[in-house]
């Protein structure tokens, strides 16, 4: 990146940041979330945090801080989308960002997205690289997209991290903010509003990791049942927007399969049993190869297809060859299974009448 000077750096007016951070019983994080504002090379023009209702000392963490720091403390809990629209409107910068309570600003992520901005005049979003921390505790880069690369893949996947995002207040502003009707995904539902109203042309980036998002128990990143459904909902909603006729049928069947592939995958990781289901719909929805969706997607589900029956067939175990001795598979008199015998037979007039006599005589 292009040096700026540390003088235009150190210039205020050009670019006042309010950083937005909501907190719901995040005494545990909070703390280490505005040090990490207050450490930054590029000083925030305030820090608004957003007690959305929480029944533990994360207000009274968060009002031990002074200036920059200003806390503001809803009565109950609203949810996340509400949440952070209040702080954008107490904020007074003409710039946003926006950090969850249980993450953490590397010490130069405003420095970096500012010199950025300077260089990138147009934009009305820079967004960055991030560290991720599993719930095991193990640290990766996560997935980096360049801008050019943001359309259409926004469509089927939101490969943005919010923390990692500043943002034009007025961008914002025009877009709506925040939707409330979406407790989970709503940064997703921005970016394409934002991408349909500026295009992402106007959307700039940091490759490099400014930002470290600490994935935790229970968090909706972990459940992928349920955040498969909200995909779902997003689809209708925002990720068809326009297209139409011929278009929007085969987009609506893109992203319907590419939700499936991804929830398969999540569910996989969680040890779900539901990861074959999904990914047999997703091949049944589309089953055609795509840049997102190459011929690894039949292999992994011919791995998981082996795996199910496997699993299967150890949990039903045969102590000998009649099954009639085992407890679990004695008939019961009621109608079962109705089972056709294929007997393949070549000179075989010895042997057939006996093979006949011990199939009418079987118990099942």
């Amino acid at each position: 990146m292009e040096d700026i000077p540390k003088s235009q750096i150190g210039c205020r007016s050009a670019m006042k940041i309010s950083v937005i951070i909501p907190a719901y019983n995040a005494e545990r994080y909070i703390r280490t979330a505005i040090e990490s504002c207050l450490s930054q090379t590029y000083a925030p023009h305030e820090i608004v945090v957003i007690d959305d209702g929480s029944t533990d000392s994360t207000a009274d963490l968060a009002e031990s801080f002074p200036l920059p720091v200003r806390v503001i403390r809803l009565h109950k809990n609203m949810g996340v989308s509400v949440a952070r629209n209040r702080g954008v409107q107490a904020s007074t910068g003409d710039w946003l960002a926006f950090l969850d309570a249980d993450d953490w600003f590397l010490p130069v992520k405003l420095e970096h997205q500012q010199r950025c901005a300077l260089q990138n005049e147009h934009a009305v979003l820079i967004y960055s690289g991030y560290r991720m921390i599993g719930i095991d505790g193990s640290e990766s880069d996560g997935r980096f997209v360049p801008p050019a690369e943001l359309w259409p893949m926004l469509r089927y996947r939101n490969p943005l991290l919010l923390a990692s995002v500043v943002l034009r207040r007025s961008a914002f502003d025009e877009a709506g903010g925040f939707d409330p009707a979406y407790r989970h995904a709503q940064d997703w539902d921005l970016w394409l509003k934002l991408a349909i109203l500026y295009k992402t042309d106007r959307f700039a980036a940091v490759p490099e990791s400014l930002v470290t998002y600490r994935r935790v128990a229970g968090s909706l990143s972990s459940s992928a049942r349920r955040y498969y459904g909200i995909r779902e909902s997003l689809k209708e909603t925002r990720c068809l927007n326009g297209t139409s006729g011929s278009a929007r049928v085969v987009w609506r069947l893109k992203i319907s399969a590419f939700n499936c592939y991804d929830t398969s995958i999540a569910l996989r990781e969680e040890g779900e049993t539901a990861d074959l289901e999904f990914m047999l719909r997703s091949i049944a929805t589309w089953p055609f190869p795509w840049s997102e969706m190459p011929m690894k997607r039949y292999k992994i589900a011919v791995v998981m297809l082996m795996q199910h029956l496997f699993n299967c067939l150890k949990s039903q175990p045969f102590q000998n060859k009649s099954y009639a001795t085992n407890a679990s598979c004695a008939p019961t008199g009621e109608p079962g299974m109705k089972i056709s015998v294929v007997i393949p037979a070549y000179n075989a007039a010895a042997y057939l009448p006996r093979c006949l006599e011990s199939d009418r005589k079987s118990v099942v």
